[in-house]
């Protein structure tokens, strides 16, 4: 049974923040896209290969931190993180090879794609361990 604490949340959420940042100034400067034919500018809606899409780190912030409150807007909050931590699980294992593909294309190191999906893998069971119980706890 899962015992996290949603208040382990934002930590975990303010911790995660500068890989999205550096991803996002790497991906500019480096000129990484979601696919081999994208570019910098799919960093907003689609990701690249070394960060996702950063719509989804600001929505987690949101949720975090709505997770520590009571009642609906607590579950509420609890229920975004959850999706961002299931959006991350996948994102890290079934879109790697086209991530490869897509690093491979910009010249990026594949070590470094490969560090970042582990990293988010790693990041989604933690926020998932912490949220479910606070989203199926009707307390």
């Amino acid at each position: 049974m899962l015992t996290g604490s949603p208040r382990n949340l934002l930590p975990i959420v303010l911790a995660y923040l500068p890989v999205p940042i550096a991803g996002a100034v790497l991906s500019a400067r480096w000129g990484v896209g979601a696919t081999p034919e994208g570019g910098p500018g799919d960093m907003v809606l689609r990701g690249t290969a070394l960060t996702p899409p950063l719509f989804l780190p600001a929505i987690l912030l949101a949720g975090a931190a709505a997770a520590r409150r009571d009642g609906a807007a607590g579950r509420i909050g609890a229920g975004l993180v959850s999706l961002v931590g299931a959006a991350f699980m996948a994102g890290s294992t079934a879109n790697l090879p086209n991530d490869f593909a897509a690093a491979r294309a910009a010249g990026t190191p594949r070590a470094l794609t490969a560090v970042l999906a582990a990293v988010h893998l790693a990041l989604s069971l933690a926020l998932l361990a912490n949220a479910l119980p606070r989203l199926f706890n009707r307390r």
